[in-house]
């Protein structure tokens, strides 16, 4: 009998910058917050009715700044345990998500969403692609709004593939980190897939981070350097890699979702490609984005909540 394959993954490459303690971290809100005026965009939506399915090491379930904003999850590394974080990576990408807007540590692009945490990556950041295409079939029966992962690998692996092609025919969407290996062929999978939402890093001048990857299948870039947001146990810590502006876009995903959900704006968001179709529209280009191939190196630009605000307006 042949050998069943077991396709291996790992976190994309991430900088860390520095830590915090609980104590002393007085709330404050990361340079994309600011720099795309969301607390404006809060007078509209803070991601209500919204919950997000964090495929990633878990997440610190007892964090001060997310408990209230967590709901059951699974843990596919090990189903006897809860989905609890050991690495940190996990915990920090949903503290871009749903930090709660309180008086501590940081606030969250959606700080009203739920996030279902789906631990598929062990504590050293490693795990299977198949534990992955399971954790994409979990959340869709557990009727997630939308997916985020912020793992990857060179490879194709069909079954995630398929996993994928399975949510987006329920209308959920997923967010997918590009990569950090920085000029690359095509981003990694499963970002390069089609049916995936691609997104790539820039720093605080709006210029594409020299480690974000590049492909023809990349589609909208995000804050993704120097993010400061929650790790275990009750710290915070700045990060920086495509893994953190991957919540960043679907963030702001879910802030119009929620819009459309409560009512508040006819807008079609029942596939894929429309959250693609939105997004295009309301677009800022790269500031070092001289190139002969925009698509390849920006996508189709940072992703703007400004305009988009704008437009609801």
């Amino acid at each position: 009998m042949a050998k069943k394959k077991n396709y291996k993954c790992k976190l994309l490459p991430f900088e860390r910058i520095d830590c915090l303690s609980m104590q002393e971290a007085k709330q404050k809100s990361g340079w994309g917050i600011s720099a795309f005026d969301l607390p404006k965009a809060w007078k509209y939506s803070q991601g209500e009715c919204v919950t997000i399915a964090v495929l990633d090491t878990g997440c610190d379930l007892d964090h001060p700044d997310l408990r209230d904003n967590l709901v059951e999850g699974k843990n596919f590394c090990n189903p006897r345990k809860p989905p609890q974080d050991g690495n940190g990576h996990g915990t920090h990408v949903t503290g871009t998500l749903i930090a709660s807007n309180n008086d501590i540590g940081v606030v969250g692009v959606c700080p009203k969403a739920k996030v279902r945490p789906v631990k598929v990556l062990d504590d050293k950041g490693n795990g299977s692609l198949l534990n992955v295409a399971a954790g994409i079939r979990w959340a869709v029966a557990a009727k997630c709004d939308m997916i985020q992962m912020s793992l990857g690998a060179p490879m194709k692996v069909q079954q995630v593939r398929k996993a994928i092609q399975f949510a987006a025919k329920a209308g959920i969407p997923t967010f997918v980190a590009a990569g950090n290996a920085g000029n690359t062929k095509e981003v990694f999978y499963p970002a390069n897939y089609p049916e995936t939402i691609a997104i790539g890093a820039i720093d605080e001048n709006f210029q594409r981070a020299n480690f974000s990857n590049t492909g023809q299948n990349l589609d909208f870039m995000a804050p993704g350097v120097d993010i400061f947001s929650t790790v275990p146990d009750d710290w915070y810590a700045t990060l920086s890699g495509t893994s953190m502006a991957c919540p960043f876009a679907c963030g702001v995903a879910a802030l119009v979702l929620s819009h459309v959900k409560r009512g508040k704006i006819d807008l079609k968001l029942d596939t894929v490609q429309d959250y693609r179709d939105v997004f295009k529209k309301y677009t800022t280009p790269i500031n070092n984005g001289n190139y002969t191939n925009k698509k390849f190196y920006q996508g189709f630009g940072i992703i703007d909540p400004r305009k988009l605000m704008e437009a609801i307006e």
